[in-house]
């Protein structure tokens, strides 16, 4: 018998872990696991230490859950005070306010988590992709782009007028959609074109910005 394994039997017994009597014997963990792999109490042992620190997982996990959801919570406090200064210096700018209306007739209002335009129209997409260079401070090379088509669509060629017309790079566009339905013919030439910015803090800013736009015109 070595001359630390009783030692590592009495520390066992405490309730250590193999990592624990490993640190403090410097005993590898095969040797560890040798000794007690027919010892009844160890395995309880074993049991009772993988209980225990799926617990202290479980609420270091919370911990860190809530902590997120306090940071979060201010960040997006911050972008509504943002919001609020912002709309007094940009409500008088024309597009400004086209890029509001536009969104306000056009746009997704219920994801939480992306500034969505959806419109067959090239120009409302463009007044939208202006109004967020200008006040959203988001590039082109930002916004994706998908298509909704109908079966008898040439998809490439669809996407390269969507491309043209939005000065957007094709590398943007993201996977079309084809209408499965009882109409297998276009209903309109070119589809409908889907402009996304993916941005929880700006999306929050857009809508703050859209009920601020509603009380202004009470």
């Amino acid at each position: 018998m070595r001359h630390d394994q009783p030692k590592a039997f009495e520390l066992r017994k405490q309730g250590k872990t193999y990592r624990e009597i490993e640190a403090l014997l410097d005993v590898s963990r095969s040797t560890l696991c040798d000794w007690f792999k027919n010892e009844t109490w160890s395995k309880h042992i074993k049991k009772t230490n993988t209980e225990k620190q799926i617990k202290i997982s479980k609420t270091h996990l919370e911990k860190l859950n809530e902590g997120r959801r306090i940071m979060l919570e201010k960040k997006y406090k911050r972008v509504e005070e943002d919001a609020k200064k912002e709309f007094e210096i940009y409500k008088n700018d024309p597009l400004f306010m086209a890029g509001l209306m536009v969104y306000a007739g056009e746009g997704d209002k219920t994801n939480r988590f992306n500034i969505k335009l959806a419109n067959s129209e090239f120009y409302l997409h463009l007044v939208f992709i202006r109004f967020s260079e200008k006040f959203l401070k988001i590039g082109r090379d930002k916004i994706k782009v998908w298509l909704l088509l109908y079966p008898d669509h040439v998809i490439e060629d669809c996407i390269k007028v969507w491309s043209e017309k939005l000065s957007i790079n094709r590398l943007n566009f993201n996977k079309s959609q084809v209408i499965i339905g009882k109409s297998k013919l276009r209903k309109l030439q070119y589809g409908v074109g889907n402009s996304i910015i993916s941005n929880t803090s700006l999306k929050k800013k857009m809508m703050k910005w859209l009920e601020l736009c509603k009380e202004n015109f009470k």
